[in-house]
C-alpha cells in the first residue's frame, strides 16, 4: 500500500499559522464578550481567506465559534480581532498599522518590514521554509498577551 503525502499550499500553511497564533493569544476580556465570535479577517488574499474558512470550520477556541470575513482597504478593520494583511503596498500597511494602534487587534501579513511599521506578526521565508516573526512592544500596546509557547518559536523583534 502506498502513502501519498498531502501537498500543503502556501494559503493553507498560512491559514493554519494564523489559526495558531489566535489559539496563543489572549484579548482583553472587554473585547472578547462570552456570546460572540472570534473574528479573523483577511485584506488583500482571498487564498488565505478561503483556506482559513476550512481551517477553522466548527472549531470553538476558548468557547467561542470562529468566523472568518474577508475585508476591504476602507473596510471596517476594528471588528476584526485578528487581521491578516497581503497584497497591499508598505504605505498602505503602514496606514491600516496607523489606524489601528493601541487597539486589541493581531495584525498579521507577509509584507517585508510589516512588524517595523508596527505589525504584530510578520511571515518570511527562511531556507524554504515559512517562518515569523512578533513585535512584542506591539503586542503589548494592544494589550494582546502571546503564549510562551508561541514566542519561543518566533523570531523576536
Amino acid at each position: 500500500m502506498l502513502a501519498y503525502a498531502q501537498d500543503v499550499t502556501e494559503p493553507s500553511l498560512k491559514a493554519a499559522f494564523i489559526y495558531n497564533f489566535t489559539k496563543f493569544t489572549a484579548w482583553p476580556t472587554a473585547v472578547m464578550p462570552l456570546a460572540g465570535p472570534l473574528v479573523v479577517c483577511v485584506l488583500g488574499d482571498p487564498a488565505v481567506s478561503s483556506a482559513l474558512e476550512r481551517t477553522v470550520k466548527g472549531r470553538v477556541l476558548e468557547g467561542h465559534s470562529m468566523a472568518v470575513s474577508y475585508v476591504a482597504l476602507a473596510g471596517p478593520q476594528r471588528a476584526c480581532h485578528v487581521l491578516y494583511v497581503s497584497g497591499v503596498t508598505a504605505d498602505q500597511a503602514k496606514r491600516i498599522v496607523a489606524a489601528l494602534r493601541d487597539e486589541p487587534v493581531l495584525t498579521i501579513s507577509d509584507i517585508e518590514g510589516f512588524t517595523e511599521l508596527g505589525g504584530i506578526a510578520q511571515f518570511f521565508y527562511e531556507h524554504g521554509q515559512l517562518r515569523f516573526s512578533v513585535q512584542l512592544e506591539s503586542a503589548r500596546r494592544a494589550r494582546l498577551q502571546i503564549s510562551s509557547k508561541l514566542l519561543a518559536l518566533a523570531n523576536q523583534k
